[in-house]
């Protein structure tokens, strides 16, 4: 990707970060649940099996294969009509994610406007310290020196009410200029390396979106002990994951995994892919067959899922059970259900939220979200063919669901093709090109 875009895109998260300290005394303390005695007692007598777990090559600790990502907690919204993260939910689904073994919780500075260390800080406290990894990452976008740098690094120790940080990453290193900027040049990395000597920080690393070139002056910049990567099925081809895992393995350093469903899209599919994969599996979702593919990989340490209802932390962590790679035969599927889903063309969009907000108020994510799941259902007609009576019942679901997915003034034809949003997007979609053409395909079915 070029470098002026992730620039960019480091201004996009930049607006996601900004002033939210304070937020935590407002509110009411969490009301945490009480601990799961049934489940603890049914794993400690074996008769359910915790998530499986991985040893990191830097301490020898055991890492839960399943990791919570904590950048899609539940929301809710205050008297005042603030949205805000809900606490008591939040609570409720960690604390079950841990009964059943999982140890990573993953955080960051910018995650749900800066709320997100400070309640993963509440929610943790109620656990030993050493029995969980916890990871935040350094906000690249706001270091504009070494005092900086080091005044990020404390407020994120005092935000998450912790001594140390078990991971912690330079967050979307982008570009080189994105490195040198904020951390060569500026002596940032040096003091991160002493951090780490001194124990507050037990593993350094960095998250990524970006190409080859910059995989390869970042990894020869410093030894790292883990890397995150976007990887799933999909992008292993689409997003050439498949190197950036492979430069990993070779210098045996473990790779951490982001988006392992796209976003959600391989979640869902679209029916011929769904048939592919039920047939191969009844009993397996699509994103256990997607959680399996990625954990499936040797190297990869542990696979980040950003969970926010209980049904989706009781799914994951039953597809890691006792987790098991995928079988050659599995793996066909896989590619077979692969190629029936690229058929449908979707927008490869992962609703991280990185392009908004939009100045003319185009709600993108959910122009995208909307699209896609109504061409995985096939529930597009194809307007530029003879029109017939399925495509009538084609356009009536289409605009029926368009218009209560997305209001009106957030709809794609209040794009104006200012171009702000593609210069932002991790996934280099042509973002005003991918609107027009939704909203082309809009005003052809409304006048039918």
């Amino acid at each position: 990707m070029e470098d002026n875009k992730k620039i960019s895109r480091r201004n996009a998260l930049k607006y996601m970060g900004l002033g939210i300290l304070g937020v935590a005394g407002i509110y009411s303390a969490i009301r945490f649940t009480p601990l799961n005695d049934k489940i603890k007692d049914a794993i400690k007598k074996g008769k359910i099996k915790p998530v499986s777990t991985r040893k990191d090559r830097v301490l020898g600790s055991e890492v839960s294969m399943l990791a919570f990502g904590c950048m899609r907690l539940p929301m809710m919204k205050t008297a005042e009509g603030t949205t805000v993260i809900n606490r008591e939910l939040s609570a409720q689904l960690i604390q079950y994610a841990y009964d059943n073994g999982v140890n990573y919780f993953d955080t960051a500075y910018n995650y749900l406007n800066g709320e997100s260390e400070l309640v993963v800080g509440e929610i943790l406290k109620a656990f030993p310290r050493e029995s969980f990894h916890l990871a935040t990452k350094m906000p690249t976008w706001l270091i504009t020196g070494l005092d900086k740098g080091k005044e990020l690094f404390q407020e994120q120790l005092d935000k998450c009410q912790v001594e140390y940080f078990d991971f912690y990453l330079l967050h979307a290193l982008g570009s080189i200029e994105d490195y040198d900027k904020a951390y060569k040049n500026t002596g940032v990395i040096e003091y991160l390396k002493e951090e780490k000597a001194k124990g507050r920080i037990k593993r350094l690393g960095f998250s990524f979106h970006s190409n080859a070139q910059t995989m390869d002056y970042l990894l020869q910049q410093y030894d790292w002990d883990f890397v995150m990567i976007q990887l799933n099925y999909l992008d292993w081809e689409a997003q050439n994951a498949k190197y950036m895992y492979g430069q990993l393995e070779k210098r045996n350093i473990q790779c951490l995994v982001m988006e392992p469903l796209r976003g959600g899209a391989l979640a869902t599919l679209n029916p011929e892919a769904v048939s592919i994969l039920k047939e191969a599996n009844p009993d397996l979702t699509p994103a256990g067959w997607a959680f399996r593919w990625v954990g499936s990989l040797p190297n990869v340490l542990t696979i980040l899922s950003g969970m926010n209802v209980m049904s989706h932390v009781e799914e994951n962590i039953n597809t890691f059970r006792n987790f098991k790679p995928l079988t050659s035969s599995e793996q066909e599927a896989v590619s077979k259900a692969l190629a029936a889903y690229k058929k449908i063309s979707p927008v490869p969009c992962t609703g991280c939220a990185y392009c908004m907000p939009c100045n003319f108020g185009v709600d993108i994510p959910a122009v995208f979200a909307a699209y896609n799941e109504l061409i995985a259902e096939g529930n597009v007609p194809d307007v530029k063919s003879a029109w017939t009576e399925e495509s009538s019942r084609k356009k009536d679901i289409f605009l029926t669901r368009y218009n209560q997915s997305v209001s009106e003034p957030a709809q794609a034809h209040h794009c104006t093709q200012c171009g702000k949003c593609k210069t932002m997007c991790p996934q280099e979609i042509d973002i005003p090109a991918e609107l027009a053409r939704i909203n082309e395909m809009v005003q052809e079915m409304s006048w039918r």
